[in-house]
């Protein structure tokens, strides 16, 4: 074990302001941690939609009959048009 020595004390003001920078590293961290939480949360939430989108668009190409491998796409208006590649 290293051989130590008091070589000093810290001032009230120096304590405080090393509490202070530690309390707010904390709550920066756990922030973090709680944003990582969310975006987990909000990848999840993006692959359930992805899923959500995949059926509808079978769904739709089903009851127009396009058959699978076959481009198309959708207007604004809600046409359907084939894509040529």
């Amino acid at each position: 074990m290293p051989d130590t020595r008091v070589i000093g004390d810290l001032t009230v003001s120096e304590v405080r302001a090393l509490e202070d920078v530690q309390a707010r590293m904390d709550a920066t961290l756990r922030r973090i941690g709680e944003l990582e939480v969310e975006r987990h949360r909000l990848v999840a939430s993006v692959s359930g939609i992805e899923v959500e989108s995949t059926r509808v668009l079978e769904s739709i190409a089903a009851r127009l009959n396009i058959p699978a491998g076959v481009g198309w796409a959708v207007d604004r208006d809600g046409t359907v048009r084939s894509v040529e590649p």
